[in-house]
């Protein structure tokens, strides 16, 4: 599956490298102008989901909770906002479909491990957030084998392997971290991001990992049309 992605910063997609996000700037899409066009010519276009990052939420700054909502009411939203606790899925519950809970702003296992037993894990996904090489997160006493722990324990429906280094790049992604996470996690459906290419779709498809995150590739028309129908097939 191909899952389009957009960033979303001040009511407008916005674009980037490797995380830098006050770099951002407002998105080209071939799909459209803003995020309620982009998103319904993405669902016209075969889209089942569509990740979104609330780039000011996550920053503590301001919200898009309107828009991404509206989003939501045309295709699911699975959503990076910044999520730490039950209160903040909570805030959520009318806004997407999935909460994402990733490693970035995670600040307790013990806060994520309430959020498990109190919430469908089938609505919930896990995005472990690499960069330089090194897991990504708010507390340092969390490691990537406690994530594993959590991922293996409560079985969420989906896991994203996010690298965050290669955002926006199209360089590729890093096979050996990649391969080393998905062998650990046999019981959810991994989905690979940060600077796919369409080889690197090939190369994953190849290895039983079918699900990938596009943003620049898909915005700037450069997906591969053979990929993206077999995606739609599937």
């Amino acid at each position: 599956m191909i899952i389009p992605v957009i960033d979303i910063m001040h009511n407008e997609c916005v674009s980037g490298k490797s995380g830098r996000r006050s770099t951002y700037k407002k998105l080209r899409s071939i799909y459209g102008d803003n995020p309620l066009d982009i998103a319904t010519a993405l669902k016209e276009d075969g889209a089942q989901l569509i990740y979104i990052a609330d780039l000011d939420k996550i920053e503590r700054i301001d919200d898009n909770n309107n828009i991404i909502s509206s989003i939501n009411n045309i295709i699911p939203v699975m959503l990076d906002n910044g999520i730490s606790s039950i209160e903040d899925i909570e805030n959520n519950k009318n806004i997407c479909s999935y909460n994402i809970l990733a490693t970035e702003t995670m600040t307790s296992l013990d806060n994520i491990e309430e959020i498990f037993k109190k919430y469908d894990s089938n609505k919930l996904v896990v995005s472990i957030d690499i960069k330089n090489n090194e897991l990504l997160v708010n507390n340092k006493d969390i490691d990537l084998e406690d994530v594993i722990y959590l991922i293996n324990k409560y079985k969420p429906k989906y896991t994203i392997i996010l690298n965050i280094s290669y955002v926006g790049t199209k360089k590729g992604v890093n096979t050996n971290i990649i391969e080393e996470i998905t062998k650990k996690i046999p019981h959810t459906k991994c989905c690979i991001a940060g600077g796919i290419r369409n080889s690197d779709i090939e190369t994953y498809t190849k290895k039983n990992i079918n699900n990938f995150l596009i943003g620049t590739l898909l915005h700037e028309g450069n997906l591969s049309y053979k990929l993206y129908m077999e995606s739609k097939k599937k």
